[in-house]
């Protein structure tokens, strides 16, 4: 009877030992497969990423170059025994005159091989735009640049005073730029008269620290000085400094603001649901000819098309990862924002060009003046208290390509860095920025280029 106990313990326990053993394999394999198949995701996303960097990469050679075509050679992203070795290889169409397509491919090889692990293929529509005129003008206020500002691939215009200090720079060696600056900034002092403004008749009008840089063609009513260690440079076909030139004060770009209001058809308050994102689905439409009254605010996921020029009679504030989109009907027809009040953009919001390249006009009519908001002129001395005001201020990563910001009347303040359309006020301060591009004069011609579409291919 023992024996037999004996013998069907021992059946029971080989049953369990053959089970145990089942069980195993088959965690050991899932365990297996799991792992390989996270490996093989690792890899996939490091293709996606390389490709990507291609679009990047081919985006910065856009815009220092219409012309470029892509990397037909294989480009190096990553090499190291971690990760492999990966190459990226891009090719840029031409579409129209204002986009092109850039496709990128990826490849991730085991690492000291060609033995290809994973290849991905992104697509991306580019749109190229561009503003007319001086890509910077400002009026008696001056332009200010400090810290690390600096501005590349834009001519400059100022009626008043340009000062540099820091580390800040305008042009490069490489690609000066053209300067011009008319000393319009006298009489001096906070109350100057109605004399204000008026060319200086002494003094230097362009302030320049040990670090500072100019590189191109410069034209400065008055100014004889090169800066403490010849701060302003010829660069690569520049002349430095023209001493003896002119710079005859221009005009701060006109608006015709009462035939704006004038062609309003639709009228809403500015916290109307219609217009500004209070509730779930937030898409809206702005239709021509909008006006909203009083403050606006365009932030969170909001995404706003707009159809036509709008006129805002309070403040507008764009922020959060709102998107404004300029209607593909509108065509070439710039639409303009026209705001009594101030206008601010921070955060990480999009403002997206249409498929013509056209862009948007921001502009604040806000002064200090006592005709605010209806003023037509302003000189004197209310002008030198307008052009101290923060009308117009444009912080974090500003990347708006085609877009313009005016401070008609006043000081229009940009902090971070990015690319821009063109920025125009009777102040214009940057001296807390980086590096900003302005789109009229990059050295390929014509046009910065954005991407407006994204698209994995999969083949």
């Amino acid at each position: 009877m023992h024996k037999n106990q004996d013998g069907m313990m021992l059946i029971a326990v080989l049953i369990i030992i053959s089970v145990l053993t089942v069980v195993g394999i088959s965690v050991i394999g899932y365990s297996s497969q799991q792992f390989r198949q996270s490996n093989i995701d690792v890899v996939s996303d490091n293709a996606l990423q390389v490709a990507e960097a291609g679009i990047e990469q081919s985006v910065l050679e856009l815009n220092n170059s219409d012309s470029f075509a892509g990397y037909t050679t294989p480009q190096q992203f990553f090499n190291n025994t971690t990760q492999g070795t990966s190459s990226f290889t891009t090719v840029v169409a031409n579409t129209s005159t204002n986009a092109k397509t850039i496709t990128s491919t990826g490849n991730v090889y085991q690492y000291g091989t060609t033995n290809l692990l994973q290849h991905r293929k992104v697509r991306v529509t580019v749109v190229g735009t561009g503003s007319s005129g001086y890509s910077v003008q400002s009026g008696p206020g001056g332009l200010i640049l400090g810290g690390s500002a600096n501005i590349t691939n834009s001519s400059v215009y100022v009626n008043g005073l340009l000062t540099l200090t820091g580390a800040a720079k305008i042009g490069t060696a490489a690609q000066p730029v053209t300067v011009n600056v008319a000393n319009e900034a006298c009489p001096t002092g906070a109350s100057p008269g109605a004399t204000y403004p008026s060319v200086c008749s002494s003094g230097q009008p362009i302030s320049l620290a040990q670090s500072t840089n100019i590189y191109g063609t410069v034209c400065a009513t008055g100014q004889t000085s090169t800066g403490p260690n010849n701060n302003i440079k010829t660069g690569t076909g520049g002349q430095g400094l023209v001493v003896g030139c002119t710079a005859p004060p221009v005009s701060q770009p006109s608006y015709d603001r009462a035939g704006q209001i004038a062609a309003v058809t639709t009228t809403a308050a500015g916290t109307s649901n219609t217009y500004v994102c209070n509730s779930f689905p937030f898409n809206r439409t702005w239709p021509a000819n909008l006006e909203l009254t009083g403050n606006v605010s365009i932030g969170s996921s909001c995404n706003v098309t707009l159809n036509g020029n709008a006129y805002i009679t309070g403040n507008l504030t764009i922020g959060g990862a709102s998107k404004t989109t300029v209607a593909d009907s509108v065509g070439t027809n710039r639409p303009v924002v026209l705001v009594d009040g101030t206008i601010t953009v921070n955060g990480s919001p999009q403002l997206i060009a249409n498929a013509s390249g056209t862009g948007i006009e921001f502009i604040s009519w806000k002064s200090s003046a006592p005709c605010n908001p209806n003023c037509t002129t302003v000189t004197g001395t209310d002008l030198k208290t307008s052009q101290s005001v923060d009308t117009v201020d444009v912080g974090g990563a500003a990347n708006l390509p085609g877009m313009i910001f005016d401070a008609h009347w006043g000081k229009l303040v940009l902090g971070g860095s990015g690319v821009l359309g063109a920025a125009s006020g009777q102040t214009i301060d940057m001296s807390g920025a980086g590096t900003v591009t302005f789109g009229t004069t990059l050295s390929s011609g014509s046009h910065t280029w954005t991407i407006s579409s994204y698209q994995q291919i999969y083949n």
